[in-house]
């Protein structure tokens, strides 16, 4: 897996040719460009929206979808039981689910990287101890740890942010160690040693390039767990509460209405599947951007 040398690695159009070979897939670059409207969106979207999020329209509740015959222009994906417009609250969500999973990865990725990182540099007793500790996550579920967790604060959504992030710590910072372990144990990287490389220097021009990938990828992997545990958490009533305009929220209070009016379950199911699928897009194929690059 990408086993350069040094020197191969001290190129610094590196970020520019991988961007020229990423930018050639149409469905990467859409994929691109979507994660950052979504940013964008999760930023501005209160000044975006037609109207706020918990706006009730009094004698406007449960009119469909404006491509019904019964639905209305006015509230393009229609409203709920409450006469809230489902398209402004939908809108409105991006900040609460996909914000919010940002946040976490982002806090996940960097701390996670960081220490799976120098435990995968660490040698000789400490490391085998250290390894055979994050094992044992493994076998628990995340999900199951950020329930625990989630369970013993108080319901809120940066509640369920916070177990969600201990939950995924320790998955990542193994699945870092177990990748810069590998590497340390090839031949090339020996050789190296031998040949007198700081443990720095190594880890900058050699080891890091080479786990770049299997690092998005787990980038990518936490972000998915992070969006679905956040609906999740706030659809069993342990992270958002009413009325924030959280998908899995969304979808929680409008459950009993699901053969009334189904718009308001399915749209925000819809928003979250659409979501997962984007940012997986962008994941793998910046992933074959990357190994093209070193190949």
């Amino acid at each position: 897996m990408l086993d350069k040398e040094p020197e191969e690695f001290r190129e610094s159009n590196a970020f520019s040719q991988i961007w020229l070979i990423f930018r050639q897939d149409r469905i990467a670059l859409f994929s691109f460009y979507t994660i950052i409207i979504l940013i964008l969106l999760a930023l501005f979207v209160p000044w975006l929206a037609p109207y706020p999020s918990d706006m009730q329209f009094v004698g406007q509740e449960l009119i469909p979808p404006s491509w019904n015959a019964f639905g209305e222009v006015t509230y393009f994906f229609g409203t709920d039981d409450l006469g809230r417009d489902v398209f402004s609250r939908l809108l409105n969500g991006i900040t609460y689910t996909f914000g919010s999973s940002i946040i976490v990865v982002f806090f996940t990725a960097l701390i996670g990287g960081i220490l799976g990182i120098m435990a995968g540099m660490s040698q000789g007793l400490k490391s085998r101890i250290l390894g055979h500790f994050l094992d044992a996550f493994l076998s628990i579920p995340i999900l199951l740890i950020s329930i625990v967790i989630a369970t013993l604060m108080e319901p809120s959504l940066p509640n369920a942010m916070l177990a969600i992030l201990l939950a995924l710590l320790p998955h990542f910072i193994h699945e870092v160690y177990q990748a810069v372990q590998q590497e340390l144990k090839k031949e090339y990287v020996v050789i190296l040693r031998l040949d007198g490389v700081s443990n720095f220097q190594l880890l900058k021009e050699t080891i890091l390039p080479n786990i770049s990938v299997r690092y998005i990828q787990e980038v990518v992997r936490a972000f998915t767990v992070a969006l679905m545990e956040v609906s999740a958490l706030s659809f069993i009533s342990l992270g958002a509460q009413r009325p924030t305009p959280e998908w899995g929220a969304m979808i929680r209070d409008s459950l009993e209405l699901v053969y009334l009016a189904p718009w308001t379950v399915v749209l925000p199911g819809i928003a979250i599947i659409l979501t997962l699928l984007v940012v997986i897009v962008f994941g793998n194929s910046l992933c074959k951007s990357i190994s093209k690059y070193y190949e």
